[in-house]
């Protein structure tokens, strides 16, 4: 899963990088908190994390997201004395066979953060393997060259 704090820049403007910093802090804390010591969690960079849950059903991932994303939303209400009212987007991708390797994996949760964003953010948005193996298959040069055959055909 890819997570994203929303709105992390304004936080950082409104109050001052020191409260930006615990954000931050109070996420990571969240979110170690509510995985298992086999499943993976990093910082990506600026406001972005990823997690890998291993050996994990589709309900489990999403009930984690959600335990993330309502106790960050909790423990940010109030961040040093200021509303700070944090929330997250996070974006799933399942995978039950090692079908694609990890960076496809990532683009395809990445995918599905930014229809979290897209969507008001503060949400949980899943991209299904189905959807990962169509999208890659739609990324061939196979696959274009038919479609541009049956386009072809059709227009005349």
């Amino acid at each position: 899963m890819l997570l994203d704090l929303d709105n992390f820049k304004s936080i950082n403007d409104r109050y001052g990088h020191a409260i930006g910093d615990r954000v931050l802090e109070i996420f990571a804390e969240v979110a170690s908190s509510c995985l298992r010591r086999i499943d993976l969690f990093g910082r990506l960079g600026g406001e972005e994390f990823a997690a890998l849950l291993h050996d994990t059903t589709r309900d489990r991932a999403l009930a984690v997201a959600e335990q993330i994303r309502s106790c960050f939303a909790a423990a940010t209400r109030e961040v040093e004395g200021r509303p700070v009212d944090g929330t997250v987007s996070i974006g799933i991708v399942i995978a039950y066979e090692a079908a694609l390797d990890l960076s496809a994996l990532l683009a395809q949760a990445d995918h599905a953060l930014y229809r979290a964003k897209d969507a008001g953010r503060n949400r949980i948005e899943i991209a299904s393997i189905e959807l990962i193996l169509d999208r890659a298959k739609r990324s061939t040069p196979e696959f274009h060259r038919s479609a541009a055959k049956s386009a072809t055909k059709s227009a005349a």
